[in-house]
């Protein structure tokens, strides 16, 4: 019998790793090309570096700085191949597996967290877990989200062992990881702070000694220290500079805001903003998880006997409040908060992005302690204080949403979790997003109170099937995480589609594409020249040089242009074809907004032997 259950306990495992790995993978085949802003280009660039390829032509003028962590991931990449299709569906690939990954970690987090639970029903609510709607959305994109993910709970995971059993290896890779996380994702310096809280509460109350405690912090502060000199020698080698917006001077003017009472209201606004939709697409787990964290913390100390796990759950407390507060700081903007105008950027309000890394494990315990906290006045008088903070945020909210007259500005991919209010308005709804979080919250609440009417039914003679009350607990608790996933599935795979896959296939579109594959069929060692068109758009260089990796492109304006030589290409705006006045210049190849030509008369008639076609002087257009 034992074997049968574990056999069915494998199977689990392995529809529900299926599951994760193909809604992550859902848009690969529409996955071709870089999309999202210039985080994607500049972990690409780091990559590209790392494997002999310099790009600091293009990028260095505009770009600023990117961690490189996610790149030492990409670089092997280089090595396979130099086709940017393949290389980028490889990347979407690799996001499914660090998704299965991250589900077998949150499931060994969940039975350390929890022992007495039966193992399928740790997996189903690990599996809910990591089907959360933001998690969806970041799996088409080749950036660092979801191998970020992967780290947070990798040291999460690797806290609960060393707090199991405190060892000076376990120590080492627990340092290790924190240090991966920051060079992955700078986003982390609040985890990292809470980890440097931890460690010297540890050590200051004798739970460790020395040996351990410089394991913890040893490997961390090494890291810190080469980060720097690796992030100089990135700064200077790619041609982006030591410029503050590189550096913590990037943050000076917002913590300098902090002295002001204007500041403060701005990070009350940014932070009330994140926690709302936090709330609204978790239903109200992010509420339940930092306060079982509070609440496992307030009795140790109350009692004075700390409980099994107190040190982590201060220690997620710590990471989830440092990590919202950074986010928020770095969106205390006063152009786009402070002066509040009608094109307001609204992901400025609601931006989750950065605290998606910590939202799983917050969701994990919201999702147990909801289930398994006892139905009386206490879990009342909490639901109740729950329900009011919610509604404190909203009206903050809704208030400095009223100064928006356009609410269409919204960057889809970085608050994915309320996604679902687009089924009821395309434009911006926060009545559809409450009604719907908390029609949601009150259907969990239902059903994880239910064991509680069916014990009374069954003490009173009630007619009603006879099982156990904990069977009908998890039969509840089950049918939980199958709704919360039926409602994640869908608005992380729009949220996906509008903010990702539409940008992708814009450029599918354009014809961007099918010029970048004719002009590699024949650049070879030749440079390309990019100029910028009226609007100042450097990406159309970005997409030049992803797509033509082994070529040199140069990011250059109309006057800079090398007129006097010739044997190269041009990529320019189609508005600027007529400000070439020399007899040399060749169309080549044309999208609907930009054009490549050949500079030259020998290159152009080699071209036109090599492709059999007849290339077109600009001066007989």
């Amino acid at each position: 019998m034992h074997s049968v259950t574990k056999k069915h306990e494998k199977l689990l495992f392995l529809l529900f790793s299926a599951i994760i790995f193909i809604f992550r993978i859902w848009y690969i085949r529409e996955s071709n090309v870089l999309a999202i802003r210039n985080d994607e280009y500049g972990y690409w660039t780091h990559a590209a570096l790392f494997s002999g390829h310099d790009w600091s032509d293009v990028f260095a003028g505009h770009m600023n700085w990117y961690s490189y962590g996610y790149s030492l991931i990409l670089t092997p990449l280089f090595w396979i191949s130099h086709d940017l299709h393949f290389m980028y569906k490889t990347a979407i690939v690799l996001n499914g597996i660090f998704s299965i990954l991250t589900f077998a970690l949150c499931i060994q987090c969940a039975q350390m967290l929890f022992p007495k639970m039966k193992t399928w029903m740790t997996y189903t609510i690990s599996f809910m877990v990591c089907m959360y709607s933001s998690y969806i959305t970041q799996g088409p994109i080749a950036w660092s989200e979801t191998f970020l993910y992967l780290l947070i709970w990798l040291l999460f995971y690797l806290f609960l062992r060393f707090e199991q059993r405190p060892r000076v290896s376990l120590a080492l890779m627990l340092s290790l990881c924190m240090g991966g996380c920051y060079i992955t994702h700078n986003r982390t310096i609040g985890i990292v702070t809470a980890y440097f809280l931890i460690v010297l509460f540890l050590k200051l109350t004798d739970a460790i000694d020395w040996k351990l405690f410089a394991a913890l912090l040893l490997p961390l502060v090494v890291i810190l220290f080469l980060n720097v000199n690796v992030k100089t020698y990135l700064c200077m080698t790619e041609g982006f500079g030591l410029k503050p917006k590189n550096g913590m001077g990037a943050q000076k003017e917002h913590l300098l805001s902090l002295l002001t009472i204007e500041g403060w209201q701005n990070l009350i606004r940014a932070l009330s903003g994140q926690l709302w939709s936090l709330m609204t697409s978790t239903f109200g787990l992010l509420y339940w998880g930092l306060l079982r964290c509070f609440m496992r913390i307030l009795h140790a100390f109350r009692t004075k006997k700390p409980e099994k796990h107190t040190v982590f759950y201060l220690f997620t407390l710590l990471a989830g409040i440092g990590t919202f507060l950074i986010s928020a700081i770095s969106l205390i903007d006063p152009a786009s908060i402070t002066n509040l105008e009608s094109d307001t950027d609204l992901t400025y309000f609601i931006y989750t992005r950065y605290d998606e890394c910590v939202i799983g494990i917050l969701m994990l315990l919201g999702f147990v302690e909801l289930a398994a906290r006892k139905k009386n006045s206490r879990f009342a008088l909490l639901t109740a204080g729950g329900i009011c903070l919610y509604a404190v945020m909203s009206i903050i909210l809704y208030f400095n949403l009223q100064r928006i007259t356009d609410t269409w500005h919204y960057r889809s991919f970085c608050a994915a979790g309320i996604g679902f209010y687009r089924l009821f308005s395309e434009k911006f709804a926060m009545r559809w997003c409450i009604l719907i979080g908390a029609a949601g919250f009150f259907i969990l609440l239902g059903l994880l109170t239910a064991d509680t009417f069916y014990c009374y039914a069954t003490q009173e003679s009630i007619p009603i099937h006879s099982i156990s009350r904990k069977k009908f607990k998890r039969l509840c608790m089950t049918f939980c995480c199958i709704l919360l996933t039926a409602a994640f599935i869908p608005t992380g795979l729009y949220s996906a589609r509008i903010g990702t896959i539409s940008s992708q296939l814009g450029k599918v579109s354009s014809k961007n594409l099918a010029m970048y594959d004719k002009l590699k069929e024949v650049v070879g060692k030749k440079d390309v020249y990019c100029t910028l068109d009226d609007t100042k758009n450097y990406r159309i260089a970005y997409e030049l040089q992803v797509n033509l990796i082994d070529t040199h492109v140069y990011s250059i304006t109309m006057e800079d242009l090398p007129v006097q030589e010739e044997g190269y290409f041009v990529c320019c705006s189609n508005g600027d074809l007529d400000s070439f006045e020399e007899n040399d210049f060749y169309l080549f190849a044309q999208s609907s907004s930009y054009a490549v030509l050949v500079k030259g008369d020998a290159l152009a008639a080699e071209i036109s032997a090599q492709t059999e076609e007849t290339l077109v002087n600009l001066k007989e257009l």
